[in-house]
């Protein structure tokens, strides 16, 4: 897992406004010293003077060691929210305050964490076009302890991307080919189809198949799965759908979720790619795979 670790060479700090104004305040103190030669007035001036350099260290201590990696990450379909996990990591004896987390420009809120812990944080954002989406840079920063000062690190930039399938577009009948002789979206087997065992749970299944049985046994979702009926083979050609490039990938997308819901044995045929017809439960994963990068 390929990790972002913050330290001296990509850490950077300038004053925060109320800094500046507790500066100004600082300087008009010391002009009253050199001006009255005033012994307390300079007392104050080099105290205040050397509380901000202390400062100036532990600002720095608060990032330094922190280390930015990702979780899970799933492929969504374009339109939809991508959900990604976010993790920083604090592997040090020091307990950290005050961190902030940046994505895109919004400020999450500021997180406070102990040390050797490490924080999971869920992000989402909404990706509009299929193919590789790389996640976006994060920065972290930091106002600790007195707020006069703002650290912060380069964007992390991690080479971690995700996959967005194509959006389905809105139902059609299967190639002409096919119709007649399938559901349509959402229809149960024929009854008169044969029970031939069970499998596990996957979304999109009847709740009219659940093994509610099973499930009340503790052993957890699983489908009933049938063989025989009316349901064909099916081969989904790129000639099958009409419309430009992406209209195309959109229908072809649908027709696979629909065929893969169905059980249906289903192949793809695309110019320099050809999937033979089956009905597994990857089938469907293959062909979005393929359709999210063509």
């Amino acid at each position: 897992m390929e990790e972002y670790c913050l330290s001296r060479k990509n850490l950077y700090m300038l004053p925060t406004r109320h800094g500046f104004i507790f500066s100004i305040v600082l300087l008009a103190m010391l002009l009253v010293a050199v001006n009255y030669n005033n012994s307390l007035a300079y007392l104050m001036s080099f105290t205040l003077f050397s509380t901000v350099l202390a400062s100036m260290l532990y600002t720095q201590r608060n990032l330094d060691g922190l280390c930015i990696s990702y979780g899970d990450c799933r492929p969504v379909f374009a339109g939809k929210t991508l959900t990604y996990t976010l993790i920083l990591s604090n592997r040090t004896k020091r307990d950290r305050f005050d961190i902030g987390i940046e994505i895109k420009g919004e400020q999450s809120r500021r997180r406070d964490f102990s040390a050797y812990e490490s924080l999971n944080i869920e992000c989402s954002t909404t990706v509009k076009e299929r193919g590789w989406y790389p996640l976006p840079p994060v920065q972290v920063n930091t106002r600790f302890p007195l707020g006069l000062l703002f650290s912060w690190c380069k964007p992390a930039e991690l080479e971690r991307k995700s996959l967005v399938y194509p959006a389905p577009a809105e139902w059609q009948d299967f190639p002409a080919r096919y119709t007649g002789n399938s559901a349509k979206p959402g229809q149960s087997r024929s009854n008169n189809d044969d029970f031939s065992g069970l499998r596990q749970f996957r979304n999109g299944d009847s709740p009219q198949h659940i093994d509610w049985k099973t499930y009340a046994r503790g052993k957890g979702l699983h489908s009933k799965e049938f063989h025989g009926g009316d349901m064909p083979q099916m081969i989904f050609s790129w000639d099958d759908a009409h419309g430009d490039k992406e209209q195309r990938i959109s229908l072809l997308t649908r027709w696979i979720i629909e065929a893969g819901a169905q059980g249906i044995r289903f192949g793809l045929d695309m110019p320099g790619y050809k999937l033979e017809p089956s009905n597994d439960e990857r089938q469907v994963t293959k062909c979005l795979n393929f359709l999210a990068l063509y």
